[in-house]
């Protein structure tokens, strides 16, 4: 009874162990390669997020070989536990090194999201290697789904030949492949590989940046939150505080113009007034001497005004014209009457520049 128990506890023991692998994540890429050539190479690549079509030896993580049958297998526990975007491909001519072939008949790479966890199988498929596969990794088929989307886009804007209207085509790709991003993909990676596409056509995206920043903004926040302040969310940082550089610097030199702008429109505005103050100064004189020379003064006014800017008293006029203090009075109300003033002090101020004959 007690060897029974301790044999159930052991082969307990062996199932926990034997299962630890699995718990940390264990990931399987397998398949075959439909060629004439045994022991062909297979590479398996780590991307950035814009390199679905560019091949670079640093992108390379492991190679193996295909076996007589054509079969290859990568497993283990070193690729990474978020989800990533990889690269399987072989070289279909070897002498020409690295290269990457796509179209109707021939094809020698498949780009695939793919975690530590997961497992995607490659059946044989002719000469489009890499075409039929099963891939465990959910978001690597809601990227099917998305790239469908973008291809049927593309589709119906093939037949476009007037420029304008392949310009206005490329932005209506662009605005839908963001509404689809926003309202039907959550996952971020997702978001980033929508993103580089919408870039790769000829679209303005600092335009649409200054325009949209909320949708650039929510894929930022997006890979922050799923990868934190590594991989994709670095790149996508970098790429954007270019972008954001670029209009901060235009938004400055722009201001520094407008600033200087306005510097010299104010000196502008002081020269012209002073010149028009000294205009109306040197005028006013002129102008005061002009009417006070319409003006029809009698002989014994102009006596009394000349006295008046003499600075002689009312009394000392009446002597000196021996004439009455009342008439003296009576001739200084008509001159103010005439002058269009109200006493001595500005009846003075307006008539001491006034040349007298």
């Amino acid at each position: 009874m007690l060897k029974e128990k301790t044999i159930r506890i052991l082969f307990l023991v062996i199932c926990i162990i034997s299962s630890l692998p699995i718990c940390y994540g264990q990931y399987k890429i397998s398949g075959y390669i439909d060629a004439e050539q045994k022991n062909k190479t297979v590479y398996l690549s780590l991307l950035k997020y814009d390199e679905e079509t560019m091949i670079t030896e640093n992108q390379i993580l492991f190679s193996t070989q295909t076996n007589n049958d054509g079969y290859f297998e990568f497993k283990g526990q070193l690729l990474s536990e978020k989800d990533k975007l990889y690269r399987i491909h072989s070289n279909i001519n070897t002498i020409k090194g690295l290269q990457l072939v796509s179209d109707n008949e021939k094809s020698n790479y498949y780009n695939f999201i793919f975690s530590n966890r997961d497992t995607i199988y490659f059946q044989k498929s002719g000469n489009n290697w890499f075409s039929e596969s099963k891939n465990s990794n959910s978001a690597d088929i809601e990227w099917r789904k998305l790239k469908s989307f973008e291809e049927q886009l593309e589709k119906n804007n093939a037949q476009i030949k007037n420029k304008e209207a392949q310009q206005q085509a490329v932005n209506d790709f662009a605005e839908k492949v963001k509404s689809y991003s926003e309202k039907s993909i959550k996952h971020s990676l997702l978001k980033l590989l929508a993103f580089s596409d919408i870039k790769k056509n000829d679209f303005n995206i600092k335009t649409d940046f200054e325009k949209d920043e909320a949708f650039y903004d929510g894929v930022s926040n997006s890979l922050k939150s799923y990868y934190g302040e590594t991989s994709y969310y670095l790149q996508y940082q970098d790429e954007i505080s270019k972008i954001s550089n670029v209009i901060l610097q235009q938004k400055y030199a722009f201001q520094k113009k407008l600033n200087y702008a306005l510097v010299i429109l104010v000196f502008i505005l002081i020269l012209v007034s002073v010149f028009q103050f000294r205009k109306l100064k040197a005028l006013k004189p002129q102008k005061i001497i002009q009417e006070i020379s319409n003006l029809t003064l009698t002989n014994q006014e102009e006596k009394i005004t000349k006295l008046i800017l003499e600075d002689k008293s009312n009394k000392e006029i009446a002597n000196e014209l021996f004439i009455s203090l009342s008439t003296v009075k009576t001739h200084i109300r008509n001159l103010y009457a005439k002058l269009d003033v109200t006493n001595r002090h500005e009846l003075v101020a307006k008539l001491k520049n006034h040349p007298w004959d």
